[in-house]
């Protein structure tokens, strides 16, 4: 299969994961998350997502994080050729407004580059490579970060289902550093 066809296949078995599936899971999921993120003590920021047609609701971290001083952001779509700009979220105030393709983005917030992000998947291999939506989004952002700072690191949120056994990743694909699923944190 290809990237197109990875996509599209992959997507439709997540979005027919049920709604209770999918908070189950997610709170396994954002667990396992945070064990990940408890080897990292001196952590100050995360890039987190909006979660968008039944991906991981990694948005129920925010507490945990917040409370543990950690800075939440979101990424906001400049132009889709740009990296994504990440800024300031808070739970709380909930300050977001429909952005790109209808995800929901903060809005009146200041920029702040997280030094880790948690990012979605239509489809992961156990290579730690991620098919995305189609964009490059996020493949240009784990670039421009990891150039910037030798310490910023990734994690994948994804279901169990979602893992491919195609090796699909181009020259251009990100490679993530951790990939949390409900059963496995690799």
């Amino acid at each position: 299969m290809n990237k197109f066809e990875i996509r599209k296949t992959f997507l439709l078995k997540r979005k027919s994961l049920k709604i209770d599936e999918v908070k189950t899971k997610s709170k396994i999921i954002n667990s396992n998350i945070l064990k990940v993120l408890s080897n990292f003590s001196d952590i100050k920021s995360i890039g987190l997502f909006y979660p968008f047609d039944n991906e991981v609701e990694v948005l129920d971290l925010c507490s945990d994080l917040e409370n543990n001083q950690i800075h939440v952001t979101l990424p906001v779509v400049k132009s889709k050729a740009e990296p994504l700009d990440y800024k300031i979220f808070s739970y709380q105030a909930h300050n977001v407004a429909k952005g790109y393709r209808g995800i929901l983005e903060p809005i009146h917030s200041l920029s702040l580059e997280p030094e880790a992000i948690v990012v979605s998947c239509s489809a992961f291999n156990l290579e730690k490579y991620r098919v995305g939506y189609g964009g490059g989004f996020y493949d240009r952002t784990i670039e421009k970060f990891k150039e910037k700072n030798k310490n910023f690191f990734t994690i994948l949120a994804a279901f169990d289902m979602q893992q491919c056994d195609e090796i699909f990743q181009e020259e251009y694909d990100q490679k993530v550093d951790f990939i949390c699923t409900e059963t496995s944190k690799i």
